[in-house]
């Protein structure tokens, strides 16, 4: 379908049946960076395993607003403590994706 789609068919008929559309139209938009960890869209979290010192929390592919607490507090345990302490996020480290293992999310809606 190509994008002039939406506004020379579907939108004539979407104002017509509802006159209220027309002053609700799309004036600007704004697009940016989707985080995306392609193996399983889960974070990948913790110290790389071959650079020292190096700290990751990225690849939430949409889950990152609603996890940054959590991922915070995990973030602080590793440097403060050496290790998680308040939840056990070990599966969500880089050996996983180094090893092709997923984890899969089954409540996911």
């Amino acid at each position: 379908m190509p994008p002039q789609w939406f506004e020379e068919r579907l939108w004539p008929l979407l104002a017509r049946r509802v006159p209220g559309f027309e002053a609700a139209r799309l004036v600007s938009s704004w697009a940016g960076h989707y985080d995306v960890n392609v193996l399983d869209h889960n974070v990948i979290l913790g110290a790389h395993p071959e650079v020292a010192n190096l700290l990751f929390a990225n690849g939430f592919s949409g889950h990152g607003l609603q996890q940054s607490p959590a991922i915070g507090r995990a973030l602080m345990e590793l440097v403060v403590h050496g290790g998680f302490r308040s939840l056990d996020l070990g599966a969500f480290g880089w050996v996983r994706v180094i090893e092709g293992r997923g984890v899969r999310e089954v409540n996911v809606v």
